[in-house]
Order: C-alpha cells, then sequence, then structure tokens
C-alpha cells in the first residue's frame, strides 16, 4: 500500500504517528488472540440444541397439565416446574445464540478482518519508519 509519508516533515511528528499506531496494533494483536482462543476452545452448541428441542417439548407437554389442574398442591409443583423448565429454555436458548454456528462464523470473520487490519498496519508502521530514517 502506499502512504503519503512524504508529507512527515520531523522526526518527532513520525514518533508520535509510531506510538500511536504501535498502541493501536497492541490492542488488534491482543483482539486477535482473544478470538484465536476462543475459536480454539469452541463449544460446538448442537448439544445445547437437542438439550432446547426436549425442553420445548417438556414444556409443550405440561403447558396444558397445568392449566387443566384445579387449583391446589398438585397444580402449584406442575408451575413450579414448567417455570423451571421454561428458565431452562431461556438459557439454553442463549447458548445455542452465543456458540451456534452463525456466532462461530461471525468470530471467524473478525478474527480476519483483525489480521488484515494488522497487516495494513505493519505496512503503515514500516513506511513511518523508513521516512523517519530518511529525516
Amino acid at each position: 500500500m502506499a502512504f503519503s509519508v512524504n508529507l512527515l516533515t520531523t522526526p518527532a511528528q513520525c514518533d508520535v504517528l509510531l506510538a500511536t499506531k504501535q498502541r493501536e496494533r497492541t490492542g488488534l494483536v491482543n483482539r486477535l488472540n482473544n478470538l484465536n482462543y476462543q475459536l480454539d476452545n469452541w463449544d460446538d452448541a448442537s448439544s445445547a440444541e437437542a438439550e432446547l428441542a426436549s425442553t420445548q417439548a417438556l414444556i409443550a407437554g405440561l403447558t396444558p397439565v397445568v392449566a387443566a389442574l384445579a387449583d391446589g398442591d398438585d397444580k402449584r409443583r406442575n408451575q413450579n416446574m414448567l417455570n423451571r423448565y421454561e428458565t431452562r429454555a431461556n438459557n439454553l436458548t442463549g447458548r445455542v445464540e452465543n456458540y451456534g454456528v452463525t456466532a462461530l462464523l461471525e468470530k471467524e470473520l473478525d478474527r480476519d478482518g483483525i489480521t488484515s487490519d494488522i497487516v495494513v498496519l505493519d505496512g503503515f508502521i514500516a513506511a513511518v519508519t523508513a521516512r523517519k530514517a530518511q529525516l
């Protein structure tokens, strides 16, 4: 890539720019390392999807039972069980969203974008460093 580094006229300008871009590069490298760690330890959501399906089936089966029961201890126990299943389904839905195929693909896209940004930034830093050496 071509950068207009010839517009830099003093080594001090180069130093300020290099310091800023080095900090930016450090941040990008840290983000890349975090993404790589997440991708290396990715937990497939297929087991969560299966558990979510079975939990939703239990909810679908228990809902009419609770509605048909007369007020009393049985209804209260079944309502509590239904509430636990609904809470479990909500938790599993979040897990499927956070660790599903779409989330994996988005993380991989982020990783590749950050990698490209680092390459461009390295080229910029090299160009500014070369200009500083000329001055």
